[in-house]
């Protein structure tokens, strides 16, 4: 219960057949998508999460053992690091079948990076499923550097397109959505702040073809 409550997503990061498949978790707070991989993936998968939150990840690692004796089997690791430094964690390049992320990416002030490393990670035909918010267009300076909707999670947020050029130029050639929902902003100073700008919450594929 307390992982579940501790849980901050915006939309569904997984997908189906991950039987035995070695995952890795972007920004993976208290643990909910590692633990819900972990029984899916079984005991010949693995489930690596990495969170920078020292507090997030006291609770992830709180409940290992829980969870290992509910599944009957233990396959689940938490790291401490930041997404955006990736290359500086033990993982190994071409290691992973798929990385997941739910509402952290656009937290990232290098976002190009995060999906570099990624692609890194990823082992040939493996893919990113992950979800995220973006903007109709992009967020101005000023609006980036508002703290209320920092918090929103709003404030990070990239253009669409922008997010799907640099997709293509780290090796993601097919960038495709799963799901889109519009981010409804229900407070009349941001949203006049915020103008014309709507902001979506995006589920991706991204693959690694070579």
């Amino acid at each position: 219960e307390e992982v579940q409550a501790k849980y901050y997503g915006c939309g569904l990061t997984i997908p189906s057949k991950l039987k035995d498949l070695h995952i890795l978790d972007l920004g993976s707070g208290s643990g909910r998508d590692c633990y819900i991989a972990s029984q899916l993936v079984g005991k010949d998968g693995t489930v690596t999460g990495v969170d920078m939150t020292k507090e997030q990840l006291a609770v992830a690692n709180e409940y290992l053992g829980y969870h290992a004796d509910k599944f009957g089997f233990s396959n689940v690791k938490f790291i401490e690091g930041n997404i955006e430094k990736l290359d500086e964690l033990s993982l190994a390049e071409k290691s992973m079948d798929l990385i997941i992320s739910n509402c952290v990416i656009n937290l990232a002030a290098d976002k190009e990076k995060v999906l570099s490393d990624a692609y890194t990670l990823l082992k040939t035909g493996g893919e990113m499923y992950f979800s995220d918010v973006y903007s109709t267009s992009r967020v101005p300076k000023e609006l980036q550097e508002d703290e209320v909707l920092w918090g929103e999670c709003l404030s990070g947020a990239l253009y669409w397109n922008d997010f799907e050029n640099i997709s293509r130029k780290v090796g993601f050639k097919d960038p495709r959505v799963v799901e889109i929902k519009e981010v409804t902003v229900e407070n009349k100073d941001l949203e006049q702040k915020i103008g014309d700008i709507k902001f979506y919450s995006i589920t991706y594929r991204l693959f690694k073809t070579c």
